[in-house]
């Protein structure tokens, strides 16, 4: 009786930490396992969880493509990156990476290719190339939209 007791009350704590906020399947399962939840349990009240719309993996990879592209100003292949470790479905991360709106992702790439350009006090063209392609790299966007970011700021 006191194992169903506990496995009702996991079920509801796991539902309030869904409700928080977007989580993946694994998120859930690794937050059930540090309750102490033997690994069938956890299973279960994951699969319940999933059943009754609390996780969804194509939701949360939405979610996390979206916030990090507009909150963080992220490239797509860091982006792509970072949420394999969520270890999610291959199609599911591409179908979120898409939804990104292209004309809005090298928009971001222009303008953060902008303000660094600005910021650096080197005079010297190539340096400031290196430097800018550096930094938009590092922020996980495509080698070729960065060139073509620093190319239009250079002909400007």
């Amino acid at each position: 009786m006191t194992r169903k007791v506990e496995l009702i009350e996991a079920k509801q704590k796991a539902g309030r930490f869904c409700a928080f906020q977007e989580r993946s399947p694994k998120e859930v399962a690794d937050k059930l396992n540090s309750w102490g939840l033997h690994h069938e349990f956890t299973e279960q009240i994951l699969k319940e969880l999933i059943q009754e719309g609390f996780v969804d993996a194509q939701r949360f990879a939405n979610a996390y493509c979206n916030d990090k592209f507009e909150f963080n100003s992220w490239g797509k292949q860091k982006i792509r990156a970072n949420i394999f470790q969520h270890r999610l479905d291959s199609d599911i991360i591409e179908s979120a990476l898409n939804r990104i709106d292209d004309t809005k992702y090298f928009a971001r790439v222009v303008d953060l290719a902008s303000k660094k350009w600005m910021s650096l006090e080197e005079q010297e063209v190539v340096k400031k190339k290196q430097k800018t392609l550096t930094y938009l790299g590092n922020k996980g966007f495509e080698s070729e939209l960065i060139w073509k970011a620093i190319n239009q700021l250079t002909t400007k």
